[in-house]
């Protein structure tokens, strides 16, 4: 059987080869989207287990259901998720005071928002 070429590193520079197309052990950090290696293990093993499950149970309870930043632009939208109005990334945690009911369009602008390196919870994005 023939076995596929290897192909260099996508780290810029760097000549470690690789089986699959991507990053090498040494850059494999650098990985963006489903690749990233934040996306990998269960869900448990990333901090959202039976422990979360209640947590969240009870924001949803405390925030009646609706998401947070929608109120605050007067609209009543049900929220789906709860979110870290500081990101655990950097230095949230899990507090109720950091946590707010969002709906998923919100959600998913206030995630975008976070991931281009600006901080998250500004007065101008209405998630803080």
């Amino acid at each position: 059987m023939v076995q596929k070429a290897k192909t260099p590193c996508r780290h810029i520079g760097c000549r470690h080869l690789v089986d699959t197309p991507g990053y090498c052990e040494l850059h494999k950090s650098e990985a963006t989207g489903w690749n990233s290696p934040r996306w990998s293990g269960s869900r448990h093993e990333r901090g959202y287990g039976s422990k979360w499950t209640e947590i969240r149970k009870r924001i949803l309870a405390r925030d009646n259901g609706l998401c947070q930043p929608c109120l605050k632009q007067q609209r009543s939208t049900r929220a789906k998720h709860v979110d870290h109005i500081i990101r655990k990334a950097d230095g949230g945690s899990d507090r109720d005071d950091n946590l707010q009911s969002i709906c998923v369009a919100c959600h998913r602008t206030k995630t975008a928002t976070e991931g281009r390196g600006r901080p998250g919870g500004t007065e101008e994005t209405g998630f803080f």
